[in-house]
């Protein structure tokens, strides 16, 4: 799955440390960050699901893509959640 991200200050590449370090926090044991990446303007998170979380698949992504925006802090702005790279 994606992240899309946008930093509210500095340059995407100076935020890529921060932006796998926010990511990782939110997923928690619901996922881990496997590539981050600065594109243009956004920073481009890379995550897999975690197998082991007891959810049906379509339940995961629909709670993810509703819980990565609510739960990342001010830092950066949550462009889209999904299952595939579409910036």
């Amino acid at each position: 799955m994606f992240v899309i991200l946008e930093p509210v200050s500095g340059t995407p590449e100076e935020n890529l440390e921060r932006a796998r370090m926010e990511i990782t926090r939110v997923l928690n044991f619901r996922g881990s960050v496997t590539d981050v990446k600065a594109e243009g303007t956004r920073i481009i998170v890379q995550f897999e699901i975690n197998p082991k979380w007891d959810l049906p698949m379509s339940e995961k992504v629909k709670c993810l893509k509703e819980w990565i925006p609510a739960k990342t802090r001010n830092t950066f702005r949550v462009l889209s959640v999904s299952e595939e790279n579409r910036n």
